[in-house]
């Protein structure tokens, strides 16, 4: 259980680093995703704001799954689960806060890079070309 709690806070704080890492480099004005689900539901936060969002979610969570483990309501769960629940969704919380800070760091409008790098001269076929058959879809 204490491999459990430890192993959680420094997830938690690797959240805490990753919030002061983005508070120092994001621009002033840049946005930060709060994740509801698919990026067509996303909340754009102010950064301030969508910064402690994240910090106070990744707490939120931390305490309330240590509570949950170290309480009586989780005594007759496996052991398995009580030693990996915190730390699994604190790793997902923490990799959730990065992906949405390098949402954050690509500047609207910005292109997608392309998988094939320019002038290599390097075609993908996913299929045959069905031209050769006029009948074949009639």
């Amino acid at each position: 259980m204490i491999a459990s709690l430890v192993i959680g806070g420094v997830l938690l704080a690797g959240m805490v680093a990753a919030t002061g890492y983005a508070a120092a480099r994001l621009p002033g004005d840049a946005r930060v995703p709060l994740h509801a689900g698919t990026p067509e539901y996303s909340v754009w936060l102010s950064k301030r704001a969508g910064l402690s969002a994240w910090l106070a979610g990744g707490a939120l969570a931390f305490a309330a799954l240590a509570w949950i483990t170290l309480s009586e309501a989780a005594a007759n769960w496996a052991a398995s689960m009580r030693v990996t629940l915190l730390p699994a969704v604190m790793c997902v919380a923490l990799a959730a806060e990065v992906a949405a800070i390098i949402l954050a760091r690509t500047p609207p409008g910005a292109a997608e890079p392309s998988a094939v790098p320019p002038g290599t001269g390097q075609e993908t076929v996913y299929g045959t070309d069905d031209s050769a058959d006029p009948g074949r879809y009639s």
